[in-house]
């Protein structure tokens, strides 16, 4: 999170384990039940509903509030307005969703190698429905993910790949999405999960 006075609100489910977690990360992060006015601390208050969640935002409009809904599949209930961070507590564990909000300004980036082709059985256009497209995925297609900062450009640890693309993706998140690592960013940034990518981006040493 960036040097501003910051401060995180959670709310749904897990909210305790999540709020410990964070604590555990780093010791800036306070788990209080008030607004916390002390210098280089982020006040970390936790709330079951989301109306509760809104109700701190605009008691409190001079924090900048990352605020956090900790979500189970298939249970339906009210979101705090935007902006909002939702995380699902069946695919992501307590210190997962620690790595996460600490890193909310870091989004993923995906160098692709050998990417999959795109063409037609028919040899014509792509029909409306999709139906004569054929997918090829050549031999070495791979996809590693890097991480940059919210706004930044292409990082240069990509630079051989033949296809770089942005993404919203956090990139704590970004083992959810079967990518490799790239050593370089994890091992500016850190990660949650071990890296799986080798031989990617910068020399460590």
């Amino acid at each position: 999170m960036s040097e501003q006075r910051q401060g995180v609100i959670l709310y749904g489910y897990g909210v305790d384990a999540v709020a410990e977690a964070l604590q555990d990360l780093d010791p800036r992060y306070v788990l209080v039940d008030h607004v916390l006015r002390e210098s280089g601390k982020v006040p970390v208050l936790r709330r079951r509903h989301a109306a509760e969640a809104d109700a701190v935002r605009d008691a409190a409009p001079d924090v900048s509030w990352r605020v956090v809904d900790l979500h189970r599949p298939g249970v339906d209930a009210e979101h705090a307005r935007d902006p909002l961070l939702w995380l699902n507590t069946s695919q992501v564990d307590p210190g997962l969703a620690a790595r996460t909000i600490d890193q909310s300004d870091l989004l993923t980036w995906y160098a692709i190698f050998n990417p999959i082709r795109v063409d037609t059985v028919d040899g014509g256009p792509a029909a409306d429905d999709y139906s004569n497209l054929r997918f090829t995925v050549p031999d070495g297609h791979r996809m590693v993910a890097h991480a940059v900062r919210e706004g930044g450009t292409a990082p240069e640890c990509s630079r051989d790949a033949e296809q770089v693309l942005p993404s919203q993706d956090l990139w704590a998140l970004a083992p959810l999405r079967n990518a490799e690592l790239c050593q370089a960013c994890t091992h500016r940034h850190g990660q949650a999960r071990k890296t799986t990518a080798a031989g990617c981006g910068d020399d460590l040493d």
